[in-house]
């Protein structure tokens, strides 16, 4: 095991945590799960996986986490097990959590308005972490937190662990926050099942031996109007950034025609329905969202997204992971491009086009290197992808947390 000690006597009790998954998207609920995961590491808890539930945009029936994810991965590097070989009501969603909340402990944390400090003392330690406060509410690991069996998150209006687990934890110890961006690079993979069918749609016809840049447009039922802006003006902003005629591999929820036309036009566009046709048959409709995640990632010119949605920013940061690895894809540009100029400072009649970019892993508006601490204060924090999070994790394996 991960966190196997040399004791005397006899061993100490399995604690657990367990929690709820959010009510949103797969990749909210992943921006969950990697808090829940770096909350397990640090309290040397077991993680519980919930049971399964319909999951938001992907249809009526139950999905577990495990419909998505590489258990092997997670197991690896931390002690985890489902709710289903944790508890006999675990195939129950309802019945596991009303269980939950009967007899488990809830410190009633909330993720965007809290910050764990580790250790508790971390403030007066590193003074630098007083500035990344923001105004939010220090929380620390107390003793009725450490010494419960269970450790528990439902998931309420008020008590909601949904965010940026970089921007959650303040480590006294900055090795430690090393160690967290690591784990959750290492631990948290898509089943290597979709990987594979992303690696076919990349290496065969329409992208195969083309070098592709990558767009995320976000549409549908979006809640951030803001961002829906037209294909002309998207086109205007990002003229320097795409040539005219380059393959361009669009993932969006737009269906109109005419709003792609523009595309069309400029780009050899190419979508999911225009894949291999054994890529687009073998792949499960819940799948189509990561496979087209993993194919914007790959893209080995540029990616542009759209602002606020966690769909881009996942695609952003497994572009970080990849870049900095050593396949095939290191040195892919990991500048934070979007299909839109900065919300902060934006007006309508100024769409501030991108000038032509200097260098790679660098954007016109200064944001990839920009810390989420420094952003904090101008847009939400689970919007963007953070380039500490994938350029600091370095560690080649997982070792324990520093002691307090």
């Amino acid at each position: 095991m991960l966190y196997s000690r040399t004791v005397t006597g006899p061993p100490a009790p399995r604690r657990y945590l367990a929690f709820e998954t959010e009510p949103c998207g797969l990749n909210n609920i992943l921006m969950q799960l990697e808090i829940m995961v770096v909350l397990a590491w640090l309290t040397r808890r077991t993680l519980v996986l919930p049971p399964p539930k319909p999951i938001y945009g992907l249809g009526s029936a139950p999905r577990s986490l495990l419909d998505f994810l590489d258990l092997r991965a997670l197991r690896e590097r931390l002690d985890v097990v489902t709710a289903a070989e944790f508890s006999p009501l675990g195939d129950s969603h309802e019945a596991f959590h009303a269980d939950m909340l009967a007899r488990a402990h809830s410190p009633g944390w909330n993720a965007i308005e809290d910050v764990l400090v580790h250790p508790p003392d971390g403030l007066t330690v590193r003074l630098e972490l007083i500035s990344r406060l923001w105004g939010r509410r220090p929380v620390g690991i107390s003793q009725a937190v450490d010494n419960c069996g269970v450790l528990y998150f439902p998931v309420t209006a008020e008590h909601r662990m949904f965010g940026v687990f970089e921007a959650f934890f303040l480590f006294a110890d900055p090795e430690n926050e090393r160690r967290a961006r690591a784990l959750v690079r290492d631990a948290i993979r898509y089943r290597p099942e979709i990987w594979q069918l992303a690696e076919r749609a990349v290496s065969q016809a329409p992208l195969a031996a083309r070098s592709y840049s990558a767009m995320h447009v976000r549409r549908g039922d979006f809640q951030y109007n803001e961002t829906r802006i037209g294909p002309h003006q998207i086109l205007r902003h990002i003229a320097c950034l795409i040539p005219e005629g380059e393959t361009v591999y669009l993932a969006t929820d737009e269906t109109d025609p005419e709003f792609l036309r523009p595309f069309r036009e400029r780009f050899q566009l190419v979508q999911f329905r225009d894949l291999a046709s054994g890529v687009v048959a073998d792949t499960p409709s819940e799948w189509i969202g990561i496979v087209e995640t993993l194919i914007c990632a790959a893209a080995p010119q540029r990616f542009v997204g759209t602002r606020l949605s966690t769909f881009s920013t996942r695609i952003a940061t497994l572009r970080g992971h990849l870049s900095y690895g050593s396949g095939r894809h290191a040195g892919i540009d990991t500048a934070l491009y979007y299909t839109q100029p900065p919300l902060w400072h934006a007006r309508p009649e100024e769409q501030y086009p991108y000038a032509v970019p200097r260098r790679k892993h660098r954007d016109e508006h200064g944001e990839t290197s920009t810390p989420w601490w420094q952003s904090i204060a101008r847009e939400p924090v689970w919007g963007r992808a953070y380039e500490a999070v994938w350029a600091d994790a370095g560690l080649q394996s997982m070792p324990e947390p520093h002691d307090a």
